[in-house]
């Protein structure tokens, strides 16, 4: 299944399979420096990481600028020279030493959203994919 084809008007929880994945559709650009602050709020927990692989650097920024949260333990990884194989994300989901892995615009088929669940459930870690409508989404995953 490709991530696509869950767009939807407006930011829905409402189709993650449990509650250690959760997919989220972004219908305007300008409400992704605010998701970021949400979820870094609500996952910030216990020193743990914040594992962000293709955010977007304006928003980014933004929640630097204006939001309390201690962005140093946010860790960003870029995929614009090389993509990130799907066994590494499922390491860091299971390893549990991140209280939340987000994937920003990743192009996932049904059975890498299940092993992703299957992964993040094993280490408590929260996985949130966050998936522009406005923009066209990269495949980050090989």
């Amino acid at each position: 299944m490709n991530i696509n084809s869950l767009a939807v008007n407006t930011i829905n929880k409402s189709q993650a399979p449990s509650p250690w994945l959760d997919i989220i559709n972004i219908e305007h650009k300008a409400n992704l420096s605010k998701q970021y602050a949400d979820i870094c709020q609500q996952h910030h927990l216990n020193n743990k990481w914040i594992l962000m692989i293709n955010p977007e650097d304006l928003s980014l920024s933004q929640l630097a600028e204006t939001s309390e949260i201690d962005t140093s333990k946010i860790l960003k990884v870029n995929t614009n020279k090389s993509k990130v194989a799907l066994k590494n994300i499922e390491k860091a989901l299971s390893k549990g030493n991140c209280s939340a892995v987000i994937l920003c615009n990743a192009s996932l088929r049904k059975e890498e959203i299940f092993k992703l669940n299957r992964c993040a459930q094993e280490g408590k870690t929260a996985c949130i994919v966050l998936k522009q409508n406005e923009t066209t989404s990269s495949s980050l995953l090989h």
